[in-house]
């Protein structure tokens, strides 16, 4: 079985994630579906 590559998240990208759940925006459930990190 092949191995899997492991994610890298650019600095940007999470700022602007916890910058959203901070601002309380919006629940960290649509952040994630937003921002969708299991696809990049």
């Amino acid at each position: 079985m092949a191995k899997r590559k492991r994610r890298r998240f650019t600095a940007e990208f999470k700022a602007k994630v916890v910058l959203g759940d901070l601002c309380g925006e919006s629940s960290q459930a649509q952040l994630c579906r937003r921002h969708n990190p299991s696809d990049k």
